[in-house]
């Protein structure tokens, strides 16, 4: 890949813990940190989630093989031009020196 079609500056998140009545529970989304990825969108529909209509975007990101995205997880979140996308999975490094991630935006994914 090019390294100019490196063209979208995302955020990577990652949910907290808190603790609550001594027990430590899934908080917020925090920022883990930023990359730059090329965004491909995939298919569009539309969904029916929670009672409402929204919309479902699949795509691939890629962005470049470092610590940092090696340690990347399905449990994780991306922000892509300001809209959140839950990360659907994460391939195995390959030391091409690229990582594709399945990305997929639902009403669910949103924080």
């Amino acid at each position: 890949m090019d390294p100019g079609q490196l063209d979208k500056r995302v955020t990577f998140r990652r949910r907290t813990l808190v603790t609550r009545g001594g027990r430590q529970v899934p908080g917020d989304y925090a920022d883990l940190f930023r990359a730059w990825g090329a965004w491909r969108p995939l298919t569009g529909r539309r969904l029916v989630e929670a009672g409402a209509v929204t919309d479902g975007i699949d795509g691939t990101l890629i962005v470049r093989e470092t610590a940092r995205t090696r340690g990347l997880t399905v449990a994780d979140r991306v922000t892509i031009a300001g809209h959140d996308f839950a990360i659907e999975s994460v391939p195995i490094a390959h030391r091409s020196g690229w990582l594709s991630l399945s990305v997929s935006r639902r009403r669910a994914a949103s924080t």
